[in-house]
């Protein structure tokens, strides 16, 4: 007997997510930002004023490097980002994020922050911290990096 999909946290996940990944490229099309070049933007926001490289952030963005690599193009075309030669590895490029960029990125979070809002919109406060943490749990079981979770 097949099993109710409902029931499964792997298809309600993919549901979820596919749901707020529509809302959200919806959110950034008056940026004429993707989600991987929102995430690389974040991602070097974060580390800065450490660089990071595209291998990098597409680990951290869960893209493959080849769609990095073109967010990142995309990116260093509008001057949001900037490469750069790695000190001692002649053919890694490291990535810092510009003043422009994290303009853009900030602009990127308010459009965005009404998708969070909303998608967590009848959940108490209460619910809202232990839905987050039991996804942090989850990604760590997995083996998936995430931020801190103490970091917001």
């Amino acid at each position: 007997m097949p099993v109710e999909p409902a029931t499964r946290i792997a298809y309600l996940l993919r549901m979820l997510s596919s749901t707020l990944n529509q809302q959200i490229e919806r959110a950034l099309r008056p940026l004429d930002l993707t989600q991987a070049q929102l995430a690389a933007l974040a991602q070097l926001a974060i580390s800065a004023p450490a660089r990071l490289s595209s291998a990098e952030l597409g680990r951290r963005a869960g893209v493959t490097p080849q769609a990095m690599w073109s967010a990142i193009s995309n990116l260093e075309h509008r001057g949001l980002v900037r490469r750069s030669p790695h000190p001692t590895h002649g053919r890694v490029l490291e990535i810092a994020i510009t003043e422009v960029g994290s303009s853009v990125l900030e602009q990127a979070q308010e459009l965005t922050a009404p998708v969070d809002a909303h998608a967590m919109a009848t959940l108490t406060e209460a619910e809202k911290r232990q839905f987050r943490s039991l996804l942090l749990k989850t990604m760590t079981g997995l083996g998936i990096p995430h931020p801190d979770p103490g970091r917001g």
